[in-house]
This record gives C-alpha cells, structure tokens and sequence, in this order.
C-alpha cells in the first residue's frame, strides 16, 4: 500500500490527483490525514476519493485500534475540547461573553495538552511501525512538511528502520526568484526539511535550484511538473467542485474581480493594500471580492472591516470561474486564471518580493494604485485586451506546469515515479 499522509487545504489540494491517477491505475493507495483538527468530512476532495473507493482515514483512528483503552478516553476528551472550542469558533468574537471566552480559551490549552500527551506516551516509532505493517506500506508519501510536526518524525523513523522509502510532494507552488521572501526569516537551514526525506518532488526547475543551493543533495530532487494544474486535474477537479456561486445570475454588467490576496508575513505592505481595498470599492464600474489565502490565520483580522465582500469560504477555482479579472500579488491562483485565459493583473507595488511569472512577463505587471485603476478600465471597455502575451503566458506555463519539459502527461510521470521507487528501494 502507498500511504499519502495530509494535513490541511494546500496539500490535499496537490495530492488528491496523485491519489486520483494511482486509483484510475489500481495501484493501491490510502489516505490519512495527520492533522487531527483537519474536517475531513467536509472536504469535497477527500469525500470524492472516497466515492472511489480510496481509504480515506485519521491515522489516530487507526492507532485506537492498537493503542487500548487509555488511548480511546484521551482522544475521546480531546475531540470533545475541539468541538468546544470549533462551537465558539462559529461565532463572532464580540458577541461572546467574557465567560464565553475563558471557556473557549480553557478548551483550546486542554485540546492542546492532551494531544502533546498523546504524541509523547503513544506515537513514538513502535506505535507507527505497528502501523506501517498492518497497512503493508511500500512508500510513505508527505507533503513538503517539517518533521516535528504531528507525527511525522515517527513514521519517519519506522520507515527507515523497515526500509520503507519516504517522498516529500508539493503543497504549493514555488513562485520567488528572489532569497529571503518572509520578514525576519532565515536563509540558511530553510530547507532542511527535505533531507529528512529520501525523495523529493518539485514543480519546476526554480524550486530545485533554489534548495540545491541551501544544501538538499541533488539526487534526492525531481522536477516533474504541477499535479494540481495539469489539464487533467483541472478539468476532473471542475467536475467535483461544488458550487455555490450562481455563475450565470448576473445583470449588474460591471466588471468582476476576485483579490487574491497573500499571507502578511510575505513581506507585503499591509497597510498599502487596505488602501488598495478602499480605492477598489470605491469603484462604481465594478463589483469586488476579497479572497484571503488559504492559509490565513490569526492575521484574518486583516479583513474584518474590509469594505470588500470577504468570500474565504468559497473555492478559490470558483471565484476564478466567476471573476473577469484576477487580482494577484504572489499566488499560484494565477496559473488557473492564465489556464482560463482570464485577464490577471499582478500588484506588484503590494511586495518586496520578486516571482517568476513576473520575471516571464506573463501577466499584466501593475506598479502603483494609479496603474490598477488605468487597468480596469482598460478591461471595463475592452474585456481580454491584456498588456501581455500568449506566447510568454505559454511560455511559462510550460515551466510551471510541465517543468519545462514540453506538454506530457504528469500525473502519470508521478504515479511512475512513485511506483518505481516503491519496488526498487
């Protein structure tokens, strides 16, 4: 069996077609998700492989098989602080009262400690070994995560000792042509994750560099393009999404836009792009959408006063299907939006980082809030009259999706690659 271990939206978004294309093949493969918070009922991604008959599991599931009685209360008492605290979660802070609160907070540290007891009296290397050998696992398949986190150590550690291959796979793309893209971050040792690994994957020729030069041994690394953007997930990926936009009710006749936006710690001007937020509602020839990243946390305050529409509970795909033009600062959103040949403008003066398709010229490159507005009315009275090329949007989607290779089919280079280092390790 071929174990695909997840944790959270970004990385089910790049495995579930690895997954997909294994299952079309009857390779065998099984899905557990490591994060013991994550909804796995509630993601339409994992319910669809699922449907096809994909094992689809929390692994503390599985280890209450083995663990015995004194496993089954603490997680028992564990789910019950995070139902607690997700039921206060649902609700908006201001409107809770000050016991309200305590008692949320009280559920939050108890969730916390009772999974850290569970992590350092139960899932040590026998436990995950145990594990390994009743799901008979020929290759352990991560996202690119670092080691402490959840158990991955441990199944790390049980792989070796049983011979059992490890691949780190993408839970995102690679964008930054520039070093130090996160404020105060450290270059040296970013990546010292990968070496953790036997085998790693990537994109596209950029992200190899990128970790060869921080010290990741070049025979671990393969480029083989985007799982999560090839022609053929995308099109599946269509198909399952659920809607909840009516993408044909509309009358208004102004122009759609969707801001993707970035997570703060990117080095993005905060306070430039809630000016920009202003200066696009203010904006009577259009209707705007806001869509934080995926990732968003404790920074989702950013948005709450917002004068634009907040969508973050709305697929990312669907907005693009909805939208006439898409707002990026550093996203790979773009690449479904240049795929649909949908008009992207990047906000370039909203960062102090540079990204690829920048350096492509692949999009429509805006350096100042007077730019954007020129823009959109631009495309207000010429929709699809972008100020880029085909051939450069080409050009680059080949390198990002391919690995600039040509156009090949990459969920089966994945799922043969995976094949044959399960067998030959």
């Amino acid at each position: 069996m071929h174990l695909f271990f997840v944790r959270a939206f970004n990385d089910i978004d790049h495995i579930t077609p690895i997954v997909w294309k294994m299952k079309q093949g009857n390779y065998p493969a099984a899905v557990y998700c490591i994060n013991p918070e994550y909804d796995i009922e509630n993601d339409y991604r994992l319910q669809y492989l699922k449907e096809l008959g994909v094992k689809v599991d929390s692994i503390y599931d599985e280890f209450d098989r083995q663990l015995g009685w004194l496993h089954r209360i603490l997680r028992m008492l564990y789910l019950r602080c995070i139902e607690i605290r997700s039921g206060f979660d649902r609700v908006d802070r201001q409107q809770l009262s000050f016991w309200s609160k305590a008692l949320r907070r009280m559920a939050k540290r108890a969730a916390f400690w009772l999974y850290n007891l569970q992590r350092s009296k139960f899932y040590d290397v026998n436990c995950t070994r145990m594990f390994l050998e009743q799901t008979q696992a020929k290759m352990l398949c991560f996202d690119w995560i670092r080691p402490h986190k959840y158990v991955v150590e441990s199944l790390i550690k049980a792989a070796k000792t049983m011979s059992i291959p490890t691949l780190a796979l993408p839970h995102g793309v690679f964008l930054y042509t520039n070093d130090s893209v996160q404020s105060e971050s450290k270059q040296e040792g970013q990546f010292d994750r990968y070496n953790h690994f036997d085998y790693v994957i990537v994109q596209n020729r950029l992200f190899k560099e990128t970790i060869l030069r921080s010290g990741v041994a070049e025979d671990k690394i393969s480029v083989l393009g985007s799982a999560r953007y090839c022609k053929e997930w995308m099109a599946q990926n269509n198909k399952i999404l659920p809607l909840k936009l009516n993408l044909a009710d509309d009358n208004s006749g102004k122009l759609k836009v969707i801001f993707m936006t970035t997570r703060p710690h990117y080095r993005i001007d905060v306070a430039r792009m809630l000016k920009t937020f202003d200066l696009l509602a203010e904006i009577d020839s259009i209707e705007v959408m806001v869509k934080p990243h995926t990732r968003t946390g404790k920074e989702s305050r950013i948005y709450k006063d917002t004068p634009l529409a907040n969508v973050d509970d709305i697929s990312s795909v669907e907005l693009c299907l909805w939208a006439d033009v898409i707002l990026v600062i550093a996203s790979s959103i773009i690449i479904e939006a240049l795929v649909n040949q949908k008009p992207a403008l990047y906000l370039k003066y909203l960062h102090g980082n540079t990204v690829e398709y920048e350096e492509f010229k692949s999009c429509w490159i805006v350096n100042s809030e007077q730019e954007l507005k020129e823009a959109l009315s631009s495309l207000r009275a010429n929709p699809g009259a972008v100020q880029y090329s085909e051939e450069d949007v080409n050009r680059w989607l080949a390198e990002i999706i391919y690995g600039g290779r040509g156009e090949h089919d990459v969920l089966e280079d994945y799922v043969r690659f995976i094949l044959n280092r399960s067998v030959n390790f």
